[in-house]
């Protein structure tokens, strides 16, 4: 089927706009970067700020990553809920409240938080009150 075949058909049965996502391009360009990564020894965490799906996440896990990356406390939470269990959140978590739902993960899966300051790293052990485990320094 040719491209413009294949607009025409989804435009008539979905209509516009409408994603469409090449699977075998997205597992060709997994693979490539695992490759690249292997290669290069390096652990590969990707960051599903570009795809915030756990379906290409677990894609991405089952190539060989060796966790992914997540922004913020919610999409980690979303990717848990999904089933995936070891999580980078690159980004500082400050609060009680936000203290308590990383706790809270703590107990299912596991999470790495970055910290550059020492506000962030005081507000940790909340975190581990909440889950009951140590936290890893």
């Amino acid at each position: 089927m040719s491209i413009e075949t294949l607009k025409t058909e989804i435009a008539r049965e979905f209509g516009t706009p409408a994603v469409v996502i090449d699977l075998d391009r997205v597992e060709r360009n997994i693979a490539r970067v695992q490759g690249l990564c292997d290669k290069a020894g390096v652990a590969n965490r990707p960051h599903i700020k570009t795809h915030k799906s756990s379906v290409l996440a677990k894609m991405q896990l089952a190539a060989g990553a060796k966790g992914i990356t997540c922004q913020k406390l919610g999409e980690a939470e979303v990717m848990v809920d999904a089933g995936l269990d070891d999580i980078l959140i690159s980004y500082n978590l400050l609060g009680e409240e936000k203290m308590g739902r990383l706790g809270a993960l703590l107990g299912r899966a596991t999470i790495t938080v970055a910290a550059d300051n020492a506000t962030v790293i005081e507000g940790l052990p909340k975190a581990a009150e909440v889950a009951g485990p140590p936290l890893a320094s």
